[in-house]
C-alpha cells in the first residue's frame, strides 16, 4: 500500500466521498469509533494539509451528489474519484445514505457505478451494502428495512422514505432499484450465503461474480454478517489497486472489522487532547429545513422544553435574497434571543404535513424551478444565517438538521474540515470545525438527517 505523506504520517486505509454531509458526519463516526480514527474534509485534502492529522487512518470529503442530476455527477464526480484514488488508501467508498435516498433523476447510484468503471478501470464489479445493523438498517434478500422509533419497515412502505418530498422510495428490492436508475446485472450475497463459513463464502461469490455482474449486492441482518462482507471485500481487492466499494456507514463497519490491528485514537475522556475536549455551553443554536416527522418531534420538544422558535418560510428567504434588510432583522431578531441566555431553533418547516411544503412546491414549479433546488435555497440561506449569528453572538455549538439542509449550509461557515469528538445519537456525532476563520475554528457542529436521534436530542446536544 503506498504512503501519502511523510513517514510518521500512517497509512490511509479507506477514503469515502459521502453524497450528503449528514452521511459523511455518520461514516466518520462509524469508522472513528471502529478503531479507524477519521477526519472529514469539504474536498479531497492536499498532502500539506493531510499532514496536520499525523494520526488518522481514514479520511472523508463531504460533497452533495445525492441531490445532483445524472448529468451534474458526471461533471463533479470523475475528478473526485480520480483524486480520492490517488489518496492511495485500500479502499475507496462512495457513501450514500442507509435508506438508499436515490432516483433516476436525483442522487442516481446507477450513474455513480457507471463513473467508477472509468476511473477504476481494473475492477471488474463493484460491491454494493447498504445495511447497517447498528443503524437498524436491513437487508435481506435484496430487499431493504429501515427502523423508525420500535418498528421496522420495508423500505416502499416506511413512513419517511415512502413519503420524502425529493427521492421517495417505491421499491424496496435494491437490485431493481439499481436497475431502474440503469445499472446493469446486479447479482446477490444472501442472508442464507452469509451463513457459510467464510471458505465456502468465498466460493459463492466467485460462483456469483462468473456471471460478469456489474455490481454484487450484500445482505447483512447482524453483526456476523458484517464482518464476512468486510473479508469478503477485503479478498475482493486487487495488490496495488484500491476496491470501490458503494454502500453505507455499514461499510466502514464491515472494512473495521478486518483492520483489528489498528488502534483507535480515541483516549478516555480524562487523556482527551486539547482539539477534542468537548465545550460547557449553556446554549445552543439550531438550523433546520428537515420536514421529517422525526425532526418534527425534535422540533417541538425543544420548544417545549426551554427552546426559542423562528418558523421560516420559502417565501421568506426568496424575499430576503432581494434586499439584505430581511436578512439584518432575521439576524437580529436570532442574535437578540441568544444574548438574553436562550436557546433557538430556526426551522422551515414542522413535519411532512407542513402547508408550507406544498406552498414552496407550487412557488418553486411556478418560477421555472424544479421542486429539488427549495434545498439549495433553504440550506444555503440557513447556513449564511448561522454564520452570522455566530459571528454576532459567540456561540459555541451549532445543530444542521435535515441531509440536504446540512450540505448546503456547512459550506457557508468557511469550515475546511471536522472531526468526530462525541457520539450523541448513532448516526449523527458532535463534530468540531476546523477554520481559518477564527469565528469558527472550533465551533461545534452536529449534523442529523431527518430519521436520525430521540425527540430530546436537541437537548442531548445543549448538555453535553
Amino acid at each position: 500500500m503506498q504512503s501519502h505523506t511523510s513517514e510518521d504520517q500512517g497509512d490511509i486505509v479507506l477514503s469515502f466521498y459521502g453524497d450528503d454531509f449528514t452521511g459523511s458526519t455518520d461514516a466518520m463516526e462509524s469508522l472513528t469509533i471502529n478503531g479507524l480514527p477519521t477526519v472529514l474534509f469539504l474536498d479531497v485534502p492536499s498532502k500539506e494539509t493531510l499532514n496536520r492529522f499525523p494520526y488518522i487512518k481514514c479520511i472523508g470529503v463531504a460533497g452533495n451528489s445525492r441531490v445532483m442530476s445524472p448529468e451534474q455527477m458526471e461533471q463533479v464526480l470523475p475528478s473526485i474519484f480520480e483524486r480520492l484514488r490517488n489518496v492511495g488508501s485500500d479502499f475507496v467508498h462512495y457513501k450514500v445514505c442507509s435508506t438508499f435516498d436515490s432516483s433516476n433523476e436525483i442522487g442516481n447510484i446507477a450513474t455513480v457505478m457507471r463513473i467508477s468503471r472509468d476511473v477504476f478501470k481494473a475492477q471488474p464489479w463493484v460491491p454494493v451494502f447498504v445495511a447497517s445493523p447498528d443503524l437498524k438498517r436491513y437487508t435481506v434478500f435484496g430487499n431493504h428495512y429501515a427502523a423508525m422509533g420500535a418498528d421496522v419497515y420495508r423500505l416502499d412502505r416506511h413512513p419517511v422514505m415512502s413519503r420524502h418530498p425529493i427521492t421517495p422510495m417505491s421499491e424496496a428490492d435494491l437490485r431493481f432499484v439499481l436497475q431502474k436508475q440503469g445499472a446493469g446485472d446486479v447479482a446477490l450475497i444472501n442472508v442464507v450465503d452469509l451463513e457459510q463459513p467464510v471458505s465456502e463464502l468465498l466460493k459463492t461469490l466467485e460462483n456469483r461474480v462468473s456471471n460478469n455482474p456489474e455490481a454484487v449486492l450484500f445482505d447483512a441482518l447482524t453483526k456476523d454478517h458484517v464482518e464476512k462482507v468486510g473479508e469478503l471485500m477485503a479478498a475482493s481487492r486487487r495488490p496495488g489497486e484500491p476496491l470501490f466499494v458503494i454502500g453505507s456507514s455499514g461499510v466502514g463497519h464491515a472494512i473495521s472489522s478486518v483492520r483489528r490491528s489498528c488502534e483507535a485514537d480515541l483516549p478516555t475522556d480524562g487523556k482527551r487532547p486539547a482539539h477534542k475536549k468537548i465545550k460547557k455551553v449553556n446554549q445552543l443554536l439550531v438550523v433546520s429545513g428537515s420536514c421529517s416527522p422525526v425532526t418534527q418531534k425534535q422540533l417541538q420538544w425543544a420548544m417545549d422544553h426551554g427552546f426559542e422558535g423562528i418558523h421560516l418560510s420559502l417565501r421568506e428567504v426568496m424575499d430576503s435574497n432581494r434586499g439584505e434588510a430581511a436578512t439584518k432583522r432575521l439576524v437580529a431578531r436570532a442574535s437578540e434571543i441568544l444574548k438574553c441566555g436562550k436557546s433557538l431553533v430556526i426551522y422551515t418547516a414542522l413535519g411532512p404535513d407542513d402547508p408550507t411544503i406544498k406552498e414552496n412546491q407550487q412557488q418553486m414549479t411556478g418560477s421555472g424551478r424544479l421542486i429539488s433546488d427549495s434545498s439549495k435555497i433553504l440550506g444555503s440561506y440557513l447556513g449564511g444565517i448561522a454564520r452570522m449569528v455566530i459571528q454576532e453572538t459567540g456561540i459555541e455549538r451549532l445543530v444542521i438538521a435535515g441531509g440536504d439542509t446540512s450540505s448546503y449550509a456547512t459550506r457557508q461557515l468557511g469550515i475546511y474540515a471536522m472531526e468526530m469528538i462525541a457520539s450523541i445519537s448513532p448516526g449523527a456525532p458532535l463534530c468540531r470545525c476546523y477554520s481559518e476563520d477564527t469565528n469558527i475554528d472550533g465551533l461545534e457542529l452536529a449534523l442529523k438527517s431527518g430519521q436520525f436521534g430521540g425527540e430530546d436530542y436537541f437537548t442531548k446536544v445543549l448538555e453535553m
